[in-house]
């Protein structure tokens, strides 16, 4: 009993885990456009007086591009590097007006980025990096893995109403797990609130900031940016559909506990008349 009990949490949690993976492989696999759209954060959360004195540094570059040669222009130092030579076309349109400070400093950064980057090769992480890359090519194990694991579920659950109990459970699970997180999030962001002041600052400085609240702003804003309104939709859907289940599985269960009592009552009165007909029929006389 305690063998089977175990087997079910481990291939409830197998199930979770690998749906999580799935959900979120399709967003964090397009990491060069999750660092742009995380520069246009870390832009929008830092103080106007930090956006502007960075825009300033740039457009001061603009005015070497008016005319002139691009090609031989230096680099900006700093983390990120700018080729001035290839955004010329941006400082046109920031001085005309068709594009406004954000756009114009995100154009700018994300230029500099390039469309393939890789994640960091270190111990654990490499080898998960190589398991889901080699996954999110062949999405065809997953489906085989999970329908896999959906039958050992529904052998050891034994019968129909335990297996859609179980699978309320992991609806249920799925959905805190999805969007507890993003709820998390997003009361930091009212009640404490994201700054990547010191962050913008050293961007286009050869210094790296420290500040913890602004590296907790920008992990946040990591995670916040792999949650697209189809993952959180879905995270309700599990969540809403797990509830569901949960009611009607104790409502089914309530109703089969009274008419189980029901039919007990009546087969204990049978009973009783069974032994004792002559009491019974003394007391009707």
């Amino acid at each position: 009993m305690l063998l089977k009990k175990f087997l079910i949490w481990l291939v409830k949690n197998l199930l979770v885990l690998l749906l999580v993976t799935f959900i979120f492989s399709t967003v964090a696999f397009y990491v060069p456009h999750m660092v742009r759209e995380l520069f246009k954060d870390i832009f929008q959360y830092a103080s106007p007086e930090t956006q502007k004195d960075v825009v300033g540094k740039l457009t001061k570059e603009c005015s070497s591009l008016d005319g002139k040669d691009t090609s031989g222009l230096q680099q900006i130092p700093g983390h990120v590097s700018i080729d001035f030579s290839k955004i010329g076309s941006f400082c046109r349109d920031y001085n005309s007006g068709k594009i406004n400070d954000r756009e114009f400093f995100f154009n700018v950064v994300g230029s500099a980025i390039p469309d393939e980057l890789e994640l960091p090769k270190s111990g654990i992480l490499e080898k998960y990096n190589s398991v889901i890359n080699f996954l999110d090519k062949n999405k065809i194990y997953y489906i085989i893995i999970l329908l896999a694991l959906v039958v050992i579920l529904y052998l050891l659950a034994g019968n129909l109403s335990a297996f859609l109990a179980i699978l309320s459970g992991i609806s249920l699970s799925m959905g805190i797990l999805i969007l507890l997180p993003y709820a998390a999030i997003m009361a930091y962001e009212k009640f404490v609130g994201f700054d990547t002041t010191p962050i913008l600052s050293s961007v286009l400085q050869g210094s790296l900031s420290f500040d913890p609240k602004a590296i907790i702003s920008v992990v946040l804003l990591m995670i916040l940016r792999t949650y697209t309104s189809f993952i959180v939709t879905l995270g309700a859907v599990f969540l809403g559909a797990g509830i569901a289940g949960k009611i009607c599985i104790r409502r089914l269960n309530k109703n089969t506990k009274s008419e189980a009592r029901t039919d007990k009552k009546s087969e204990n009165n049978a009973k009783t008349k069974k032994e004792n007909p002559k009491e019974i029929q003394t007391k009707e006389e």
